[in-house]
């Protein structure tokens, strides 16, 4: 499977007919866009940011997703944009537990566990992680529990 852009097309594949006009009309203000693009832009760079978490992965140019995860990614912005409805009908436990075995397999990507198929073009993107503490010096301790002891 090769890296691919995770188009508004493409996710609608993964949606039935209810879904897909609930999250193109439902709880729209007037003159408020339809959320979807931001949604999915979202968990791409989520997506992206579990794969890069893995040293040994590299990530594919722009926008992009390994085809392994594409099924994934969609579970999670099914959830995302149907959690943000009235329509609790439409947000089954099937899709709420797609949508967290999609969030199991991004962590075993993270953790090395699952392997994909490294891009062709590799991005010179940076995911900034967290840092780590780290520990310079350390003292002895002056009182202890048998200096103390009858205190």
């Amino acid at each position: 499977m090769s890296w691919s852009t995770l188009t508004e097309a493409k996710f609608l594949q993964h949606c039935t007919g209810a879904e897909t006009t609930a999250i193109k009309t439902a709880a729209l203000a007037t003159g408020q866009g339809e959320p979807l693009t931001d949604t999915l832009a979202k968990v791409v760079q989520e997506v992206r940011g579990y794969v890069a978490a893995y040293s040994a992965n590299q990530l594919g140019d722009g926008a992009t997703i390994p085809g392994e995860l594409e099924t994934a990614a969609c579970a999670i912005a099914r959830y995302r944009a149907l959690n943000r409805l009235p329509i609790k009908s439409l947000l089954t436990e099937t899709r709420i537990q797609e949508y967290k075995d999609a969030l199991t397999l991004l962590r075993d990507v993270a953790a090395g566990k699952f392997a994909l198929e490294q891009p062709a073009t590799a991005s010179d993107q940076v995911i900034a992680s967290g840092s780590a503490a780290e520990v310079v010096t350390s003292t002895t301790r002056r009182a202890t529990r048998e200096k103390l002891a009858g205190l």
